[in-house]
C-alpha cells in the first residue's frame, strides 16, 4: 500500500538551475542575488568548501512524548496478554510527534509466543488505513517482554526500521514494572535509548 505522503504530482516547469554545482534558482527560496552570494567561492554557510558543520552530539535527546492514556493502554494489554508477548501500534498526529493512542495487534507467533512476536499483516493494513482516515500516522510499535527487562534484544534490533519509536514494556508475573523507548539509527539497528515524557 503506497504511502500517500510520498506521492508527488507530475513534473512542473523546469527551474533555472544555474551553473553546475550552483544553488537551485527559480524556486523562490533564494533570489538570484542571494543565491550568488550564498554560493560565492563554492563555500557553504560555515565557510568550509563543500562541507557542512556537524550537529552537536552533546545536546539532550528529545523525549518520546506519549499520552498517559496511551501508555496505560499498552500496560493493560501487556498484563492481559501475560505470559505471552503482546504487540501493537503507537499512533498520533502526523505533525508534532506525540503518541496519542495505541492500537492492539495480534501476535502471529504461536510456538514461541513467550519470547517472540510478529504483528499480523492484516492488523498493520487496518491500523494504517484508520490512521490515514483520521489524518494520523503510525509513529511506532510496542511489545512486551514477559519476565524479562524492558531492554531491546538483538532480535528486536535486527528487525527494526530506522525512524519509528519502539516501546518495550517489562511485565513480571502479570504486572508491568518498566517501560523503555528506542529508535533505530538505521534499518536493522543498533537502537538508541530515548527518554519517555508522559504528557
Amino acid at each position: 500500500m503506497p504511502d500517500r505522503a510520498r506521492l508527488r504530482a507530475g513534473p512542473g516547469p523546469e527551474p533555472d538551475r544555474g551553473g553546475a554545482g550552483g544553488p537551485l534558482l527559480g524556486r523562490r527560496a533564494l533570489g538570484r542575488a542571494q543565491a550568488r552570494r550564498a554560493n560565492r567561492g563554492g563555500r557553504g554557510r560555515d565557510h568550509l568548501p563543500g562541507l557542512r558543520r556537524p550537529l552537536p552530539v552533546d545536546r539532550p535527546l528529545p523525549a518520546v512524548k506519549i499520552a498517559a492514556d496511551a501508555l496505560e493502554a499498552v500496560k493493560q494489554h501487556a498484563a492481559e496478554g501475560y505470559p505471552h508477548e503482546i504487540c501493537g501500534f503507537l499512533v498520533g498526529p502526523r505533525r508534532g510527534g506525540k503518541i496519542t493512542h495505541s492500537v492492539r495487534a495480534r501476535n502471529t507467533v504461536v510456538d514461541r509466543a513467550r519470547d517472540r512476536y510478529e504483528i499480523d499483516p492484516r492488523d498493520m493494513i487496518k491500523a494504517q488505513r484508520e490512521a490515514d482516515d483520521a489524518g494520523e500516522d503510525i509513529l511506532g510499535y510496542y511489545h512486551s517482554h514477559p519476565d524479562h527487562p524492558a531492554r531491546a534484544s538483538v532480535f528486536d534490533a535486527e528487525r527494526s526500521w530506522a525512524g519509528p519509536v519502539y516501546l518495550i514494556v517489562s511485565c513480571v508475573e502479570g504486572e508491568v514494572v518498566d517501560a523503555n523507548a528506542f529508535i533505530a539509527r538505521q534499518d536493522g539497528g543498533p537502537f538508541r535509548d530515548e527518554p519517555i515524557e508522559v504528557a
